[in-house]
């Protein structure tokens, strides 16, 4: 049994331990005040201490507060106290598409349309509201509720945590999670846009109608060369033959390695999820040979079908 963290909280009541990562434990909880169950996630004790980080944290984690939507776990607090961070949050009573992963393996395609559609709808709200990216978006930040609606947790935190780690902290932790990374986040830029959730929503999807994350490579530095590089994984029909050819165009254009090459915002994404629903393929897109992070089948400029690398 794991003991339980030792914070200076006198409002909120440790119940039990929920989950735990290489960043943060994540604690079910009692809000005393407002007598309402609450998931509070405590982050290691490796971030920095400096008072201009500690008033930019609780600025941009605050903004992720301000974000309500159906689809978006609530940020209800964030703050720094006795040399912890934490962050209190909706609590979710349901389980992340990454447990479903490690317990069937796989989804279908209707799912991961289904999966798609909600989050773009949630990070199209938190985009063109508050120019907010999520940089982290992978399986195990997206929620089933126990009423079966989905969730995106963690936004707006991602961002935030990645400005206050300390130097000793990996450079993919900084980033983000290497098998999700867009190659503008691995190359470290600094305008990444709604493009770079996109492309890892792709990966995501990837991951969730194979079962194989897009990469499979035995350290978190070679996966992350493969998405900067012209490194392809197999067409995701090798793993999943029962893939429409729709679907598969969707995830070549969405690992775009060049964001110009994707969709440009979560609206034109979302469209194409429709058009994918309806039978008819997505928008077409002008990619270069070796140009996405999947192998094609289907050359976009020509329309051809065959296999083009």
């Amino acid at each position: 049994m794991s003991s339980k963290p030792v914070l200076n909280m006198p409002n909120f009541e440790i119940i039990e331990l929920l989950g735990r990562g290489g960043m943060a434990a994540v604690w079910k909880a009692r809000q005393v005040s407002l007598d309402r169950l609450v998931a509070i996630k405590v982050l290691a004790n490796n971030f920095s201490e400096d008072s201009e980080d500690l008033q930019r944290f609780r600025m941009e984690a605050r903004a992720a507060a301000r974000l309500k939507h159906p689809n978006i776990v609530q940020v209800y607090d964030a703050n720094f106290n006795d040399g912890v961070y934490y962050f209190v949050m909706e609590l979710v009573a349901g389980y992340t598409m990454g447990q479903l992963l490690r317990r069937k393996g796989m989804t279908t395609e209707g799912d991961a349309l289904t999966i798609a559609e909600a989050v773009s709808v949630a990070l199209d709200y938190a985009w063109s509201a508050y120019g907010m990216v999520h940089n982290d978006i992978k399986p195990d930040n997206i929620m089933v509720d126990d009423d079966g609606s989905l969730k995106v947790t963690d936004l707006g935190l991602c961002r935030s945590l990645s400005l206050h780690k300390t130097e000793k902290n990996s450079s993919e932790e900084i980033l983000g999670t290497p098998a999700y990374m867009s190659p503008e986040q691995v190359a470290g830029r600094h305008d990444i846009d709604c493009r770079s959730d996109i492309y890892a929503l792709g990966a995501t999807l990837y991951h969730l109608v194979t079962g194989h994350m897009l990469f499979e490579k035995s350290t978190p530095d070679e996966i992350v060369a493969c998405h900067a590089d012209s490194s392809q994984a197999p067409d995701a029909r090798q793993f999943a033959p029962g893939l429409t050819n729709n679907f598969v165009l969707l995830l070549q254009k969405m690992l775009a390695k060049d964001r110009v090459h994707r969709h440009h915002n979560w609206q034109s994404l979302i469209k194409d999820v429709v058009r994918i629903r309806a039978g008819q393929p997505p928008r077409m897109a002008f990619i270069p040979r070796r140009g996405s992070s999947m192998k094609r089948w289907v050359d976009w400029n020509s329309g051809s079908h065959h296999k083009s690398g």
